[in-house]
């Protein structure tokens, strides 16, 4: 199975964001349901394929997206509709008010990487989300494992345009705020 670092996430979603930028821009305005078709159908494959990954382009078993590296197959060799692992289960949420429930339903799923993507401003917004994240994960995290074998990325846009994103990754002690890599 392949596995996808928070780090590894971040830098394939910045590449695809900057290189999707104008497309990206014009579907933030458009309304919810064509929003996340535009990311389920464009984003997600694009990132996926900079990770060396397939994306499911449609809900899987209630999320938003997941990316997987290889297809269920039956006993005459056929796909089935289901991936035999999910790498990357992902969230995608336009309204920040509405992730405490994201945020839970991602601790369902027994994946090494979960991403929760939405929008928040910078200080007390998004320092009031991620307190509310971290009670969600630590009740979930009965096998001490979240922090190492179960990650969970949350990735915070500037809300309306979208512009800048930050990247939290949880750790022991909580969500640390991802700092950008030295080129």
């Amino acid at each position: 199975m392949k596995r996808v670092t928070p780090r590894d996430f971040r830098d394939a979603f910045l590449a695809v964001m900057k290189a999707e930028q104008t497309g990206f821009r014009t579907a933030v305005g458009f309304e919810p349901k064509s929003y996340t078709y535009f990311m389920r159908t464009t984003i997600y494959p694009r990132i996926a394929k900079h990770l060396g990954l397939l994306a499911w382009n449609k809900q899987y078993h209630a999320l938003d997206g997941m990316f997987y590296e290889e297809r269920g197959t039956d006993k005459a060799g056929n796909y089935t509709s289901y991936a035999k692992w999910v790498s990357v289960a992902l969230e995608h949420e336009g309204s920040a008010q509405k992730t405490y429930e994201k945020i839970n339903k991602l601790q369902i799923f027994n994946v090494p990487l979960k991403v929760l993507i939405t929008y928040a401003a910078e200080g007390l917004e998004s320092e009031s989300l991620l307190q509310k994240y971290e009670a969600v994960l630590s009740d979930s995290d009965v096998f001490n494992d979240i922090a190492t074998l179960r990650q969970q990325l949350v990735i915070f846009g500037t809300p309306k345009t979208a512009r800048q994103w930050r990247f939290y990754v949880y750790e022991e002690d909580g969500f640390v705020l991802m700092l950008p890599t030295r080129s």
